[in-house]
């Protein structure tokens, strides 16, 4: 997936000024890709090898292809450029204003595995503004402005993404983004994805209120899940203990965590408080209780949180972007995520898509303000509610207000669903924000840059290193062993990072 960012300022340039900016930028920056594609095209066209006297030439036939394309078409002929580095691309885009000013905006387009990319944007833009001083190209130059993020057209708007900051609690935005960032509360959140193990946890949770555990014996199992309570007990989901019953009336004695406590017990010589039998002659019988964890991540759908939590920060967006609210009185829980200044709403439900979460979720969109909303849904989706969300997103467009609104069915398809749609919003996004660059280059420039992303990242997925296998020596009536042959996978491979790991270049604590 491909993120971009941006930074704004106002500045004017004319023709002649662009091309030395672009100029002076190849040895602080890079070689811009537009600017040397126009002139090895010149170059091709004198014909001529290199002397001083061509390089003079060549600026006289870049300048009257310029003046002559911008007495035709009146528009400039310089419109930016693209600057591409090993793991992301830099571009500069000259915005002619209808008023006074003209603007310049400097970004960067860059993957999830980019370090520090706004490092790298400040940078670019310091360069810029080191460049703009030392030619004097604008009028401006001496009282030049700073960059901000964001153009001057929405610059007054407040986004939807901290309109959402505001009504939350602060502790709680905080507490929340560190919770679902906890080691143990994922590994047991990814096993929850799993419908049965879900309901073996919910019954389990309510016979042991009831004082009925000893009818969940420890070998219970799924016959269509991959259910295993041992698994279930490596995450702290549940607790195997030793129940001591009366035979006679039925009544729990005892709960002991292992077998060693009930040779205690039973060394003890302890008698029974109903029929007055040594405890030893009791009956005993291994059960399972559910923890704190697991009672705390099915209420209210809090490892459904988590599980979209870990989802979002493994595609690479910063936890800084990332707002989770508290769950409301109906049982969904609202996540905003801010991806590329757009804000994406998300309302999660541990649950059937109903016509009356339909409607809250239209709710919670109009009050945020938000024109992407996802729903997520463990059980299936009512047609009255789809029909309900798709005639709101019809009357929505037909009022001149775009609203995309997405239904995940099924947790197991969140990650696969929601990275094809923020990676087609990403996608989209670029094209958006290049395409004044396509007159220059010829062709599309977001297809370039996307080309050039999938190239390398099928390159690094392919690059690996291999190990030479030991000498193994077959001897009669044996055979190598099959796990001889390792490979190391190479530092660039893509894998999903750990949700503690991505920082984007931002500090992991909230911003507020």
């Amino acid at each position: 997936m491909l993120f971009i960012e941006s930074k704004f300022t106002d500045c004017d340039f004319d023709g002649a000024a662009r091309r030395a900016l672009l100029e002076s930028l190849q040895e602080s920056v890079a070689d811009p890709l537009i600017q040397g594609m126009r002139r090895h095209c010149y170059e091709m066209a004198l014909g001529e090898e290199g002397t001083g006297e061509k390089d003079d030439r060549l600026k006289r036939l870049e300048r009257t292809v310029a003046e002559l394309s911008e007495r035709d078409k009146r528009i400039s002929y310089v419109q930016g450029d693209l600057f591409c580095a090993d793991d992301h691309v830099l571009f500069l885009l000259f915005r002619d204003a209808a008023g006074d000013k003209g603007e310049i905006q400097a970004g960067i387009i860059y993957t999830a595995e980019t370090i520090r990319p706004l490092r790298k944007l400040d940078d670019f833009c310091q360069s810029l503004r080191d460049r703009i001083t030392d030619l004097n190209a604008s009028k401006e130059a001496e009282n030049f402005v700073g960059w901000r993020r964001g153009s001057s057209t929405d610059a007054s708007a407040t986004p939807a993404f901290e309109r959402f900051l505001a009504k939350q609690d602060v502790d709680f935005l905080y507490t929340a983004a560190r919770r679902e960032t906890a080691t143990q509360r994922g590994r047991a959140a990814e096993l929850l994805e799993d419908r049965y193990t879900r309901e073996f946890l919910r019954r389990t949770r309510e016979a042991h209120l009831e004082g009925c555990a000893t009818k969940l014996l420890k070998g219970e199992t799924g016959s269509d899940s991959t259910f295993s309570v041992g698994r279930l007990s490596e995450a702290g989901l549940v607790l195997r203990e030793v129940l001591i019953s009366c035979r006679t009336t039925g009544h729990a004695l005892f709960r002991l965590p292992s077998a060693d406590a009930l040779a205690i017990i039973t060394v003890s010589k302890a008698k029974c408080s109903e029929c007055g039998a040594l405890v030893a002659d009791e009956r005993v019988e291994d059960v399972i209780a559910p923890t704190e964890l697991a009672a705390a991540l099915l209420q209210d759908a809090s490892w459904l949180v988590n599980r979209v939590y870990t989802i979002i920060r493994r595609l690479g967006v910063p936890a800084t972007e990332i707002a989770i609210a508290p769950v409301t009185g109906h049982g969904e829980a609202h996540i905003m995520v801010n991806l590329c200044n757009e804000p994406f709403l998300f309302v999660l439900r541990d649950g059937d898509l109903t016509p009356a979460l339909a409607r809250r979720a239209i709710d919670a969109e109009m009050e945020t303000g938000v024109s992407r909303l996802v729903i997520v849904t463990t059980g299936r989706v009512r047609e009255e509610a789809r029909l309900f969300l798709s005639e709101h997103a019809q009357r929505r467009t037909r009022g001149g207000t775009d609203v995309e609104v997405m239904i995940i069915e099924g947790v197991e398809t969140v990650a696969s669903e929601l990275g094809r749609a923020l990676e087609r919003f990403s996608h989209h996004l670029i094209a958006e924000q290049l395409c004044r660059l396509d007159a220059n280059l010829g062709f599309s420039a977001s297809r370039l840059v996307m080309a050039r992303f999938d190239l390398l990242r099928t390159a690094n997925t392919t690059n690996v290193e291999y190990i030479a296998p030991p000498v193994v020596v077959a001897t009669a009536g044996h055979t190598p062993n099959e796990g001889s042959i390792k490979y190391l996978p190479s530092a660039l491979d893509h894998n999903p990072p750990d949700v503690t790991t991505i920082d984007n270049g931002r500090d992991l604590s909230l911003s507020l």
